[in-house]
């Protein structure tokens, strides 16, 4: 096979592929919206630049792969599935009309006004599964080719007709997201989706979890690492609602996926923004910040792609306040080895007395009705005040007092996750008679007097 070094590039492509990138149908799948291609090889969607188009973009994207090499072309019909999964992704939050279900849960199909016994909302809720379904089912679908749904009130008129089948008018008429019981199902699921808080003996953990429209674009995460050490990590997807909803779900469980796989953070990073790029929208991003924490030490490593510096608190140490974290680029806006270039390690060790926290921006940019952001003067303050707390009153209290600023709409989702570093209790030194001011350990991080 001739190398790829001619600098035109597309002559590095062997011609018999050009052919088939020009004219082959397994080659000419793009979703609705004509922004990204999806790949015949692996399914996975590639974005179409503004010069160009859907040809520029494969060729481009085969010349910085090895997939034509190393794998057979997909079946139509998988590749017409992956196509349509991402055009839900992107439609289900702005088209009511692919919204409809029967009151048993059944799916309207908006294409051909027939309902679909086999798509099922799951206790009321679209899920990752639904919108699987879904897309399984317009693959199918004839009536869906054309990418043309019926008419609105057509829809709404069948649905009336099923024998009292549908239940149409949340779907149509918005309520108020505080009001809306399906979204609050919804933010009952998503909040189980997070993971429970692990108990260890030198550390304690809190998180504080509020979704701004029912479901959150925001995310956390502590779980173990292959190496044992224990993952830190809180991720903000752009965006807010459903369609943000539908991301974390998705990076909840390719997260979880890779992080069994490796240990070495910028390695977990790139791994994820690879698995993960290909599930967002154009434009669309993760702000994420990663830690990996030394149960043992207390030193915990460090990661920013994209989100703001983590803060390290201790009133008796020689650094009271420390921002931890280097910026790094944010998740899905590149491929693995340029997004892994721009990230870099650092470090803090946690020692008792140490308070660690973590958070999305929607705490620092609340607004008050003056449009005077919350900040981090006001989160320090706040941050100090709170220190002899509970972990949990810890991160509740900052985000009381945030919605106090801003007056009860804090206007984005909020997340906070606090690692406490405690006192062991096995660790207490041992009084004796000649030495009777020994100090308890519980005071090893007290300025000593005099």
């Amino acid at each position: 096979m001739p190398p790829r070094a001619a600098p035109a590039g597309v002559q590095a492509l062997p011609p018999d592929l050009l052919r088939r990138i020009d004219s082959d149908p397994l080659f000419q799948i793009v979703t609705l919206d004509q922004q990204q291609w999806i790949d015949p090889y692996t399914g996975k969607g590639v974005a179409i630049g503004s010069a160009g188009g859907r040809q520029q973009a494969a060729r481009e994207y085969m010349l910085g792969t090895n997939v034509w090499r190393e794998h057979e072309t997909l079946p139509l019909a998988r590749l017409v599935y992956e196509r349509w999964r991402l055009d839900l992704i992107r439609l289900l939050p702005l088209e009511p009309r692919l919204r409809l279900f029967g009151k048993d849960g059944t799916w309207l199909n908006p294409y051909s006004g027939e309902f679909v016994p086999s798509v099922m909302r799951e206790e009321g809720k679209i899920t990752v599964r639904t919108v699987s379904l879904m897309a399984d089912a317009l693959s199918s679908s004839p009536a869906a080719s054309s990418g043309r749904m019926l008419d609105a009130q057509f829809l709404v008129s069948q649905a009336k007709a099923s024998s009292g089948r549908a239940n149409t008018t949340a779907y149509f008429h918005k309520q108020p997201p505080s009001f809306d019981e399906a979204m609050e199902k919804a933010k009952s699921v998503q909040q189980h989706m997070l993971s429970d808080l692990p108990k260890l003996e030198n550390f304690q953990f809190a998180a504080h979890y509020s979704p701004h429209h029912g479901v959150s674009g925001d995310f956390y995460e502590v779980m173990s690492l292959p190496d044992e050490r224990i993952l830190l990590v809180v991720g903000d997807v752009s965006g807010h609602g459903v369609q943000a909803a539908l991301v974390v779900a998705t990076a909840l469980k390719t997260l979880r996926f890779v992080a069994r796989q490796h240990s070495d953070l910028i390695g977990l990073l790139k791994a994820f923004n690879d698995e993960i790029r290909t599930d967002l929208l154009p434009g669309q991003f993760i702000t994420l910040f990663a830690g990996a924490l030394d149960p043992d030490t207390g030193v915990c490593s460090c990661v920013r792609a994209g989100h703001h510096a983590a803060l390290v608190v201790n009133l008796h140490g020689e650094s009271i306040l420390r921002k931890v974290g280097k910026c790094g680029m944010a998740v899905g806006i590149a491929d693995g080895d340029t997004f892994a270039e721009t990230l870099c390690e650092d470090t803090v060790e946690l020692t008792p007395g140490h308070v660690f926290i973590q958070y999305t921006d929607g705490l620092t940019e609340a607004m008050n009705p003056a449009e005077d952001e919350y900040g981090e003067a006001r989160l320090y303050a706040s941050l100090f005040a709170h220190l002899k707390d509970t972990p949990q009153e810890l991160v509740d209290g900052i985000a009381r007092e945030v919605a106090h600023h801003a007056e009860g709409s804090v206007g984005d989702d909020l997340t906070i996750l606090a690692v406490i570093a405690t006192v062991p209790a096995t660790s207490e030194p041992k009084r004796s008679d000649d030495q009777p001011g020994t100090r308890e350990f519980a005071e090893v991080d007290a300025v000593p007097e005099n």
